[in-house]
């Protein structure tokens, strides 16, 4: 530090952004080395993971070897957990095509199945990576448990949806910034929301 409170603040700020956007960058670097469909969601895990350790230890942990660890110990779990979201999400979709084309009571039935199916889809998927970071559980008890956390926080995903329509709007109107920080933004987002609810959770961390 230099004595200087300004100078100080001003190159703690620079570090903070040369780290947010070397963590998008391994985020990209890592997806791109799963060819995308094999790394995406992997690198998604190591991002969050990450963020945790942000948020438990500061911004001074080993950034690559931290990610690299994650990456590589949430390799599988991850691209099972992220493909099993993309065929739910794809039978919701289906869903919806035969919804709309119903009539009568039988779309009524549909529409009331559509939004109770999708809301519970949305409260597990929301806490589900999250707590593939923190906890170290059963392949079925990471879904037992991310759904009862959605549950029994309601007003966690509801900050998340506020925070992430903040970082829509913001990538609407400022592109060209929002891009150098939008993976680590969602993530923190999603993270620091969730971490708390996860720590008073009755779960072993």
């Amino acid at each position: 530090m230099s004595g200087n409170v300004v100078v100080d603040k001003i190159v703690q700020s620079l570090d903070v952004f040369v780290r947010v956007v070397f963590l998008n960058g391994l985020w990209l670097l890592f997806t791109v080395l799963g060819l995308g469909v094999l790394g995406i969601f992997p690198a998604t895990a190591a991002l969050l993971a990450v963020i945790r350790k942000w948020l438990m230890d500061g911004m001074g942990i080993p950034l690559m070897k931290t990610f690299a660890k994650s990456y590589k110990k949430e390799f599988l779990k991850a691209n099972v957990y992220g493909y099993l979201i993309v065929l739910y999400a794809w039978i919701l979709f289906i869903n919806y095509q035969y919804m709309m084309l119903a009539d009568g009571v039988l779309q009524l039935v549909l529409v009331v199945g559509f939004i109770a199916t999708s809301t519970l889809f949305l409260l597990t998927v929301t806490f589900l990576f999250p707590s593939l970071v923190h906890f170290d559980l059963r392949f079925l008890e990471y879904l037992k448990f991310s759904f009862l956390l959605g549950v029994t926080k309601f007003y966690l995903p509801i900050l998340v949806g506020v925070g992430l329509t903040l970082i829509y709007h913001s990538a609407l109107y400022f592109p060209g910034i929002t891009m150098w920080f939008l993976p680590s933004a969602i993530g923190f987002v999603v993270m620091a929301l969730t971490y708390q609810g996860l720590k008073r959770m009755p779960v072993g961390a």
